[in-house]
């Protein structure tokens, strides 16, 4: 038995025994949350007079605050440690008994908004005041977003100011660890694939009221009319605040990282190095750096191709060949059959459809995803999203009920199914597959 699947079953034993355990989770990654992000809030004011010792005195105190969220943050992805899909099991077993598995996806869809659909929201909100605006119409349905941009100030000042407020506040949402941020383009680009495909955002937005009011009503309907016992209730909750929080997690994650690129982009300035060399760097390589010491940028070179670090008793860091020599000899991979041509999974959101294959795992193979695609990925992340957007069905190799596809695929209430361990390796872009979300079945049909 490894570490990670000890740790599972301890924190699975805890949590039966005492479920509370993860309410006060809930709650401390929300507070640990907010306090990371309170603290980079901060941390690009008046950075060029700063000392190199006061440089790094903020890069160690959100090195500090960061790794204790992501420590607690790691116990979310423990439910679903490899096979073991803890709150799915669960809460299947509990519906198996009064032959209601079909309410999973219902009674596990949690009320809160993500921050990537409060930004979705938020930008259909923008593009109805468009619509308001005859001559702002008519530059959104005519001209490419860069000569928008360049025309918009003065054809209507509002929209402009709308766009760049919503820019300042959903900037950082598909971040990630590195980015690239969304920039104005971006968003005037997904204003026009709307208008393109003739999306009605007052009925958008209207569907979204309507549907969290019915949401809440057929939640607790259902939960009534099953007479579960408030054993039962709880861990019902339990399972939605696990849905809800996996992502929260991550997105305020995405935003510090945002917030500090200023800071590391100020190291890099110093140091003389690009900002992919600084994201190189350990925490005592950039304070040696910062105090005078000589840095190595053959050693981070390599790093950026392959890195593997580890932490027992000491700290082991390998780089280049030898990582890559470790990920080959050390890690187990389970062998792949090339010829399948069915796939299984689990159900995140049910439904069905057939397209075409792009496989995608990486922000720069996006512009490969048209509409009506499907969307094959080992784990999706809020980086994807663009091309999410675009897709009929997403399927993952990975991935439980809390995971990134599961959670985007309930809002944007396309089929999806994950876990299926090896589709991106297996199909390739152009494939014609068929999606069976109702019974978690990929059917590969022809090239």
């Amino acid at each position: 038995m490894d570490l990670w699947e000890k740790a599972h079953r301890i924190f699975i034993k805890r949590i039966k025994t005492n479920p509370e355990t993860l309410e006060q989770f809930y709650k401390k990654i929300e507070h640990l949350g907010r306090r990371l992000i309170a603290f980079t809030k901060g941390v690009g004011k008046s950075l060029q007079k700063s000392s190199n010792q006061k440089l790094f005195s903020i890069y160690s105190t959100y090195i500090k605050l960061n790794t204790e969220y992501y420590g607690i943050g790691l116990l979310l992805p423990l439910l679903d440690y490899q096979k073991a899909t803890f709150f799915s099991d669960e809460v299947n077993g509990i519906l198996k008994k009064r032959d209601a598995e079909k309410h999973f996806v219902l009674l596990t869809t949690p009320g809160r908004e993500t921050y990537n659909k409060q930004q979705e929201l938020n930008l259909l909100r923008v593009y109805s005041e468009i619509i308001k605006i005859k001559p702002a119409y008519k530059l959104f349905q005519t001209v490419q977003a860069p000569e928008i941009l360049k025309r918009l100030p003065g054809v209507s000042p509002k929209i402009f100011a709308l766009l760049k407020q919503h820019t300042r506040n959903y900037t950082w949402v598909f971040y990630v660890y590195e980015g690239p941020a969304a920039d104005m383009e971006y968003f005037v680009a997904v204003i026009r694939d709307l208008i393109k495909r003739k999306i009605d955002p007052d009925k958008e937005l209207r569907w979204h009221r309507s549907h969290q009011k019915e949401l809440k009503e057929e939640q607790a309907n259902i939960i009534k009319k099953l007479k579960l016992t408030v054993a039962e209730k709880k861990m019902i909750e339990l399972a939605r605040g696990a849905v809800f929080f996996k992502p929260y997690r991550r997105e305020l994650q995405s935003r510090s990282y945002f917030l500090m690129e200023s800071v590391l982009r100020e190291i890099a300035t110093r140091l003389n190095l690009s900002l992919k060399q600084v994201r190189m760097m350990l925490p005592q390589e950039v304070k040696k750096a910062l105090l005078g010491g000589r840095v190595d940028t053959g050693l981070l070179n390599k790093r950026s191709k392959a890195v593997v670090f580890w932490k027992e008793r000491k700290e082991y860091c390998l780089s280049g060949k030898s990582a890559e020599r470790f990920i080959k000899e050390e890690i187990k991979w389970e062998k792949i059959n090339k010829s399948t041509k069915i796939f299984s999974g689990a159900v995140a959101y049910p439904g069905k459809a057939t397209g075409r294959v792009k496989v995608i795992n990486y922000p720069d193979e996006m512009k490969k995803m048209k509409g009506g695609d499907i969307l094959v990925s080992d784990a999706t992340n809020p980086n994807l999203m663009p091309a999410i957007f675009k897709a009929k069905a997403i399927v993952t190799n990975e991935g439980g009920l809390t995971c990134h596809a599961a959670i985007v695929s309930r809002e944007l209430k396309i089929p999806c199914v994950v876990g299926t361990k090896f589709a991106s390796k297996v199909l390739k872009d152009g494939d014609l597959v068929e999606v069976d979300a109702e019974r978690g079945l990929v059917r590969k049909i022809s090239r």
